[in-house]
């Protein structure tokens, strides 16, 4: 049995207590955490990867839109729960999959989960989980195809630059290797990654913005304010992607 794991978000105790009880009762979920504020849902996300979150929105401190984009880089379902139904514009704003006004009854909650249930082959195939290894001075480092935000050549090496769930599982915001362009392009997929320069590649799904100015195309990603050079050979390949994308 593929078991998926759970993480309960809530800063009220009966409502995490209602939750349980109903998520025990399938034998494919097993709960591996619970927080009831923002700061240690966001914790408990980035080092427990969870498959699936249920999470309150008004909270102290950090509310649960701002728990979603902290941990926007991991890859879970998310369900929103709330005494308040004027949210569910912007939730659904987010990558919730679904939206629950507490109290909910038991059986909207199993509903849900259902709907999570069979959603999550279909989920999980479109996750890219395949992984690069690469030698950091006398390190090993095993990195997510997802956790690159883009590699830029400088002389001689590379320097790779993470997410920021990779900078979070890595200590480090960016690794110097010494593969080629070349040889990182030869192994991320090119329906992810684009080799827009001879100097850079991006994770496509990290793109944000693409402009000109002085005559030049540049991206920019999300989660760096840098703007990453676009050769004038790729400007038409890299238009005709997005746009096959929208």
């Amino acid at each position: 049995m593929n078991t998926k794991t759970v993480i309960l978000v809530d800063d009220e105790p009966a409502a995490r207590q209602n939750l349980k009880d109903v998520i025990e009762g399938f034998d494919d979920l097993t709960i591996i955490g619970e927080a009831s504020d923002g700061k240690s849902a966001i914790a408990q996300i980035m080092i427990k990867r969870p498959d699936i979150v249920f999470l309150d929105i008004e909270m102290p401190e950090l509310n649960g839109f701002d728990v979603a984009k902290a941990t926007q880089e991991i890859n879970y379902q998310l369900i929103f729960m709330t005494a308040y139904e004027h949210y569910a514009l912007k939730a659904f704003d987010t990558k919730a999959i679904d939206y629950l006004v507490k109290p909910a009854r038991p059986e909207l909650i199993i509903r849900s989960i259902n709907k999570m249930l069979n959603q999550h082959a279909h989920y999980q195939a479109h996750i890219s989980t395949e992984r690069l290894i690469l030698s950091d001075h006398a390190e090993q480092k095993i990195i997510e195809f997802n956790h690159i935000n883009y590699i830029e050549s400088i002389g001689r090496y590379r320097r790779v630059h993470l997410t920021q769930s990779g900078k979070h599982i890595h200590n480090t915001e960016t690794i110097i290797s010494e593969k080629t362009l070349d040889g990182f392009e030869a192994k991320l997929p090119d329906s992810q990654f684009y080799r827009l320069h001879r100097s850079y590649i991006i994770n496509a799904t990290r793109l944000v913005e693409l402009k000109y100015q002085a005559r030049k195309h540049f991206v920019r990603l999300a989660g760096t304010d840098e703007d990453i050079p676009v050769s004038r050979g790729f400007v038409s390949t890299l238009k005709a992607r997005i746009a096959h994308h929208d």
